[in-house]
């Protein structure tokens, strides 16, 4: 999980939930920010149902205090429609937090939120306590059951998802299968059995998938980014590098692709790497990427590493700043 989200997670959810009224409550909609709008919507009885459903799920874009109190609110609304969105919104959480305010819906009255409730959570099985995965077995089978009797592919596709997720990989290997020759145009049908693999630690076999995956689809970035993942666990370096690289050419904004391509050319090209790390902090401008530029700078002696500590220090820590500085040549 990237440090952004890592401080987001680790919000006490006990404090956030006493909040009585949330911090752009005297702000003008047009003040707030667009996490601000997204989360006062979803809390907005006077908005449509759909419109509030909406605001949820695109808060899973933004995991911060606002979100997380509208999100925690919305997972005990009395409408399922904005349990579910809530469900959805509640996916970058870190995994203690989010079965603690997820779980209690595995049992909800309703199929539809039962369903997504369990997708959500069951994707960190491999994380989950004894108790925790013998909480989950019952709405494990009951949305398998109910899945393997839908005949579309998206069904199917979760189907296969679930199954992967709990350990099963033949059955989700048979059903990825199937789906990749009915969809061969579907990316996260060949993702997901490229990682069917890696989760059996088969990563030669892995990287076959996505070799096939991009003769399909050429232009698709996150399979070369999912490649070069997969070459840095099989230590083909150079190689995962230039993967990278295509993926961050082909989603051309994507920060952390450019994040990622500084960090594999490090040791390849410094050139390239430095610009890849200062496009990534252009692109996002958040504080954890103005450190990969600072910290880069200082350890090759950039001329600009100075001016790049004066700028981080008005966002990080005076011990973040001395620990750089032990760094610079």
């Amino acid at each position: 999980m990237k440090p952004l989200l890592k401080k987001c997670a680790a919000l006490g959810l006990a404090s956030l939930f006493a909040i009585a009224t949330p911090t752009y409550a005297t702000d003008s909609l047009q003040n707030m920010t667009p996490e601000q709008q997204l989360a006062y919507t979803a809390q907005n009885k006077n908005e449509s149902t759909e419109k509030r459903a909406e605001a949820l799920r695109q808060l899973a874009r933004y995991p911060n205090q606002n979100s997380l109190v509208a999100v925690a609110r919305g997972l005990k609304d009395p409408d399922p429609m904005i349990r579910e969105a809530a469900v959805i919104g509640s996916d970058l959480y870190q995994f203690k937090h989010r079965w603690q305010i997820v779980s209690p819906l595995l049992t909800d009255s309703e199929l539809s939120v039962r369903m997504a409730a369990t997708a959500n959570l069951l994707r960190e099985y491999n994380q989950m306590s004894a108790s925790q995965q013998a909480q989950i077995e019952a709405p494990y089978q009951e949305v398998t059951a109910y899945l393997a009797k839908q005949k579309n592919s998206a069904d199917q596709l979760l189907l296969a998802d679930a199954y992967r997720w709990h350990g099963e990989w033949s059955e989700a290997d048979d059903i990825y299968q199937k789906l990749v020759k009915i969809e061969p145009n579907n990316s996260k049908i060949w993702l997901n059995l490229s990682d069917n693999y890696r989760a059996q630690n088969q990563d030669e076999q892995a990287l076959l998938v996505l070799d096939k995956a991009i003769v399909q689809l050429p232009k698709e970035a996150s399979l070369y980014y999912s490649k070069a993942l997969t070459q840095v666990r099989l230590d083909q370096k150079t190689q995962a590098a230039q993967s990278i690289k295509t993926a961050a050419e082909l989603a051309d904004n994507n920060s952390y692709y450019w994040y990622l391509n500084g960090v594999l050319h490090e040791d390849i090209d410094l050139k390239t790497a430095t610009e890849s790390f200062e496009k990534a902090y252009l692109i996002s401008g958040s504080p954890e990427q103005l450190y990969a530029v600072c910290d880069i700078y200082v350890r090759y002696g950039n001329e600009k590493a100075d001016a790049c500590l004066v700028e981080l220090a008005k966002v990080a820590p005076d011990y973040v700043i001395t620990q750089l500085k032990e760094k610079q040549k």
